[in-house]
């Protein structure tokens, strides 16, 4: 039986009349067949295939690389057969970038273009026909999760999580999310904060170097160890310890000034119960700044993005999300595929709303924050999806002051 032309090939032919149609040999069960060229290509650096799309290649290193592993990855907007962009990579082995090997085959300086040894060998070609998901998901009812699972699922998660931080947060944080929460909370100085839920405590070290005192309290002791380690080697006024934020009985009512929690709320278990503990522990005329993810648009429930083909890193290749379920109140399990899963939950918004209400909170604030412009540029193809979409929201919240 004759195999079908790749995908690609023949989206390649209808602007290049004179190029040759391939077999495909991969994923002949989707829509979008495959031939060896237009396969997934093996990272130098990380050891994982990726699309082909988002390899490139370093000539003085002979070895592919992929977008995952490059420290940027802007847009070339230079217009090459169907595409109107590619992508550059930085080169993780010295100075400067390299083109995918989309752009690369389109300028006849794809490796196999020029090394005929290595298209016979497919060299770099991953041999594994799977195509992986991107994340693992697994989802459960919340009845019958406990304050220890969630405990236990986050330091499992502990070693990955940190790996993924800078001194600024992982990506989100730093170039979405914390830009507007730091402006929310405005001039910190001279204030009392609760870092709640702080992890591996970048954010509280941020607001301390912002001249603020600051108590960081987490569930998970492996990632407060990362916290302690990395406030051993500066002198920030910072106290941490483990907790879990629907119990703060270690802080007096009043004792805060600003309450912080970033990316959190949608972890905890006891979500009303830890919104009236953080109510207790500000001043009155004190204020709660709060991140989540959205939950009208989060994975798997209720968002799905469709992606043709499943793998592709091009962002005009996500058709569009399908969201569905979005009234379930479910426990999520969820982390890289082939690791420990963390445990998380998705309730509807109004959730939220209603545990800030019933704990006598007054909402000042809403906002759902876009990507800025250097990170658009610097990281289309992470963040380009968040101008159709909001992955986040930020709430804040104030306890009135008493008459």
């Amino acid at each position: 039986m004759a195999r079908p032309p790749c995908r690609y090939c023949t989206l390649i032919r209808e602007h290049a009349s004179g190029y040759k149609l391939r077999p495909a040999r991969h994923a002949l069960d989707t829509s979008f067949p495959r031939c060896d060229l237009h396969w997934r290509f093996v990272c130098g650096v990380c050891g994982k295939p990726r699309h082909f799309n988002g390899v490139a290649f370093c000539g003085r290193r002979q070895a592919f690389f992929c977008l995952a592993c490059a420290a940027e990855h802007p847009a070339d907007s230079r217009r090459f057969w169907g595409w109107t962009y590619s992508y550059r990579l930085r080169c993780p082995w010295q100075e400067g970038s390299h083109p995918t090997l989309d752009r690369l085959e389109f300028e006849g300086r794809h490796p196999w273009q020029l090394l005929p040894a290595w298209a016979r060998t497919k060299r770099g070609m991953s041999p594994v026909e799977e195509i992986p998901d991107r994340w693992a998901f697994r989802v459960a009812p919340m009845k019958g999760i406990t304050d220890e699972a969630v405990r236990q699922g986050w330091d499992d998660v502990a070693a990955w999580w940190v790996s993924r931080y800078t001194a600024k947060g992982d990506i989100n944080r730093e170039w979405v999310i914390d830009p507007a929460v730091l402006e929310i909370l405005g001039n910190v100085k001279g204030r009392r904060i609760l870092d709640a839920g702080c992890g591996t405590g970048y954010l509280a070290r941020i607001l301390a170097e912002a001249g603020a005192s600051v108590d960081g309290i987490d569930v998970s002791a492996k990632q407060l160890e990362a916290a302690r380690k990395d406030q051993a080697q500066e002198t920030l006024e910072i106290r941490y310890r483990q907790g879990d934020l629907a119990n703060l009985s270690p802080f007096r009512g009043g004792t805060f000034d600003i309450a912080v929690s970033n990316i959190v709320l949608q972890d905890v278990r006891r979500l009303r119960e830890a919104v009236k503990e953080v109510y207790r522990v500000l001043r009155p005329g004190g204020r709660f700044v709060f991140s989540i993810t959205h939950p009208a648009f989060e994975a798997p429930v209720p968002g799905t993005w469709v992606l043709e083909p499943a793998d592709s890193e091009r962002i005009e290749d996500r058709r569009g999300m399908i969201v569905d379920r979005y009234f379930d109140r479910v426990a999520v399990y969820w982390g890289p595929p082939g690791q420990f899963l963390a445990v998380g939950f998705h309730r509807p918004l109004r959730d939220y709303f209603e545990a800030l209400h019933d704990a006598g909170f007054l909402v000042s604030r809403y906002e759902e924050p876009l990507p800025r412009a250097e990170a658009l540029k610097r990281f289309p193809r992470y963040f380009r999806d968040m101008l159709r979409l909001p992955n986040f929201l930020i709430v804040e919240a104030v306890r009135p002051a008493r008459r």
